[in-house]
């Protein structure tokens, strides 16, 4: 992954966070990002998660990521294990696998316990432990960590620390914020530290950007490595060798890393020694280095490390967008029904329905009534589903699935619902209405009519979809003045010419006069096109403001 000349506003006409940003992010690398409280630590760390996207700039090759908030909200209304297991599917694994590695997780981090228990009764402890298992349970290629030790247990800071030496190992990319600066300080990567707007190299650490020792050994049979070994070395495994292993870390910890390999139970035996130099600050825009030395070709890491911004797991990594979102949907639609917001826009369509369509009443009528009805509904619904979220849950599906898809799933899961709720209400409406014109002397067909009740619902659903989208966050963020521009909007797209719902409609009405059916086929398209485009643009608006 690499960052070339990236700079971040607050808001769109903000001043400058950062700006001219440069560093590449190679695989098996682990960094850590130093700085003052509001230097721009935070709006780092969600550039590189993929959060929110560079204001200039560019981010090439971003692998599959993973990403632990600062804080981490309660308000969501599933067990921690059923938040685990939709967090696995967004990140493409399958239900079966997503189930057992939550609970591999829970128990990793002594959680095992909660599993069941509603996340709004967790501790604040036991939430950061489930905000730390969603980012480690799909084995990330890029894990961004932003104080996720802050209100872990001693026993779980252990857990995490391993953890992170684990995924290093494995091939993947770690950057972290913490606010102990003891925090992995012996591990084999590189610091940097925000100054002004940028990023410089903290080469005054200690052991941090000094010499490197490599240490090859093996241990037959094959063993296991001692737990805790001294300096958090970066481990290397040949895939064609299980007993062997390479191991570095800082020429400090060389010592007390042999002595723990040798006194081990079995001992391993070291079959190379070799120092490494520096790492050396290339410069590419703004700072970028080769944070680990990396092997000869044919070494041990040859043959197990990924290139960088490859996949750990090519099957997972090749998810189709489709089953993403498809993901990102089931999500959403479980928090709106858990939530039991969706009553109020529900009561709000059968509330109209009720006053305005009566049994026995002419059915072209009654059916524009009906998907008149629907166009404020299904604003309400959109306005939901994309507010619902905690922020800081928001910003972990952002992570996983990219802003841009994850405010995409909220729209059509917004949309999806209004739909269903615009057949039953054209089903209801076929029920009890007669089949007959205005002035009862012509009669309507069933079935065309059913047609055109349901694409004119379709068009009140596209249009009330775009109106919430525009009324809500990203685009706008105030409570108020949202729900006042969702009623002005709803109004102005049923009764300004021209409106793909207005043209719907009145198609009904008036073919009601002589029983005609009109399909509404072009105002369909029209509103198919104006949903197209606001969910484009929202969801660019989504990357890049909050």
């Amino acid at each position: 992954m690499i960052l070339r000349g990236v700079g971040r506003r607050y808001g769109l006409r903000g001043p400058w966070v950062l700006r001219g940003l440069g560093l590449e992010l190679p695989a098996r690398a682990l960094f850590r990002i130093e700085g003052p409280n509001g230097v721009g630590k935070s709006t780092l760390l969600r550039l590189l998660a993929g959060v929110d996207a560079p204001t200039e700039g560019r981010v090439l090759d971003r692998p599959r990521t993973a990403y632990v908030p600062e804080r981490f909200p309660a308000a969501l209304p599933f067990t921690a294990a059923g938040y685990l297991i939709h967090m696995g599917r967004v990140h493409g694994l399958p239900t079966a696998e997503a189930a057992v590695r939550a609970q591999e997780w829970l128990a990793r981090f002594g959680a095992a316990g909660h599993a069941r228990t509603p996340l709004a009764e967790l501790s604040k402890g036991t939430s950061q432990k489930v905000a730390v298992a969603q980012a480690l349970l799909a084995e990330p290629d890029l894990l961004v960590l932003d104080e996720a030790w802050t209100g872990l247990d001693t026993a779980a800071r252990d857990e995490l620390d391993r953890a992170v030496t684990e995924r290093v190992a494995d091939g993947a990319t770690v950057v972290f914020v913490d606010h102990d600066p003891r925090r992995l300080a012996g591990a084999a990567g590189l610091t940097y530290r925000l100054e002004g707007h940028t990023l410089v190299p903290a080469a005054d650490r200690p052991g941090d950007n000094g010499p490197h020792v490599r240490i090859e050994a093996t241990c037959r049979p094959p063993a296991s490595l001692p737990p805790d070994l001294p300096g958090a070395p970066v481990v290397e495994r040949d895939a064609g060798d299980p007993a062997g292993v390479r191991l570095t870390t800082t020429a400090a910890h060389s010592d007390t890393l042999l002595h723990a390999l040798l006194t081990a139970r079995p001992p391993w035996h070291v079959t190379g020694l070799a120092q490494l130099p520096a790492p050396v600050p290339v410069p590419v825009g703004g700072a970028a280095v080769d944070p680990v030395p990396r092997p000869a070709p044919g070494g041990l890491a040859d043959t197990a490390a990924p290139a960088p911004g490859t996949a750990s797991r090519p099957a997972r990594a090749a998810r189709s967008a489709v089953g993403a979102t498809t993901a990102l949907i089931r999500y959403q639609a479980a928090t709106l029904a858990r939530l039991q917001r969706w009553l109020a826009p529900l009561l709000l369509y059968a509330v109209i329905l009720g006053v305005g369509v009566r049994a026995g009443q002419p059915l072209l009528d009654s059916l524009g009534y009906a998907a008149a009805a629907l166009l404020p509904a299904a604003a309400w619904f959109v306005r939901l589903c994309v507010t619902q979220e905690p922020l800081a849950a928001r910003t972990v599906t952002a992570s996983a699935a990219g802003p841009a898809r994850a405010h995409r799933a909220s729209l059509l899961t917004g949309l999806g619902c209004a739909l269903a709720l615009g057949a039953v209400g054209v089903a209801t409406v076929l029920l009890i209405s007669e089949p007959v014109s205005t002035d009862h002397t012509a009669v309507v067909p069933l079935l065309p009519a059913a047609l055109a009740g349901l694409l004119a619902a379709g068009c009140s659903a596209l249009l009330g979809a775009a109106v919430g989208a525009l009324c809500a966050r990203p685009v706008l963020h105030r409570h108020g003045w949202s729900l006042a521009a969702t009623v002005l909007g709803s109004l102005l797209a049923l009764v300004t010419d021209g409106s793909p719902a207005k043209a719907a409609v009145t198609g009904l009405v008036s073919g009601s006069l002589t029983g005609a059916v009109r399909v509404p086929l072009l105002p369909l398209a029209g509103a198919l096109a104006v949903a197209a485009a606001v969910a484009a643009l929202t969801s660019r608006i989504a990357a890049l403001r909050e």
